[in-house]
């Protein structure tokens, strides 16, 4: 059994897709949609904590799997509003299982978003010309909402006030093994969405948005 670094995936403006809901992003991402669009560029607010490598984390070193891949930006869908609820979703690059092989994987997210996130990591099947999710869910992913703050309804009001709650960077891991080819290969990518709500504030305050994650992906082969 070897365990191998698989991927990293960070927020950014290339790779990551929008949808109206986290199930629609999922699949503009799992099958490269440019008709989904993808997220703006924002600035870091001077209150938002930064996620970010060490600094000498990079490709020359002996031993970074990951050195290569840029620090993730904090994204949003501009202009931002008050009440505002955006989804996105980044997918990995796909992998096949041939028949009599067992992959497993190891999925580390950080994220951190103003304001309330909820977050989802799901694995997609190749078939019929476009990724899908899969039914059933591999134990380890299942239907698991990932949840931090209270998903705003504009209509009654969700206003934040200082000492705000919502100021932590949130982590989570899991890991799941692929659904075994019996027949023939199959292809499947792996896809971590996020539905983020701006929380309504007080008038004549500013009121930023933004999501910033990183997510490292690792495997292990058993054949």
């Amino acid at each position: 059994m070897a365990i191998e670094p698989f991927q990293r995936l960070t927020s950014n403006t290339t790779t990551v897709f929008f949808g109206n809901n986290m199930a629609q992003a999922a699949f503009n991402a799992a099958n490269d949609i440019n008709g989904g669009n993808h997220p703006d560029p924002v600035p870091r607010v001077n209150v938002w904590p930064s996620l970010k490598k060490f600094g000498n984390d990079t490709t020359t070193q002996p031993y970074s799997p990951f050195g290569g891949v840029s620090n993730p930006e904090y994204i949003w869908n501009q202009p931002t509003s008050d009440g505002q609820t955006v989804a996105f979703a980044v997918a990995s690059g796909a992998f096949v299982v041939i028949p009599g092989e067992i992959l497993s994987f190891g999925v580390f997210l950080n994220a951190f978003a103003d304001n309330a996130m909820q977050a989802k990591i799901e694995l997609f099947e190749f078939a019929g010309g476009t990724f899908g999710k899969a039914f059933p869910q591999p134990t380890g992913l299942d239907e698991f909402l990932l949840v931090a703050g209270e998903p705003n309804t504009p209509a009654e009001g969700l206003t934040e006030t200082q000492p705000y709650n919502w100021q932590d960077i949130r982590m989570y891991s899991t890991r799941f093994s692929a659904p075994i080819a019996t027949t023939s290969s199959r292809t499947f990518t792996i896809v971590v969405s996020f539905e983020v709500t701006n929380y309504l504030i007080q008038p004549n305050r500013p009121n930023p948005a933004g999501l910033q994650f990183i997510c490292d992906i690792y495997s292990d082969l058993d054949t």
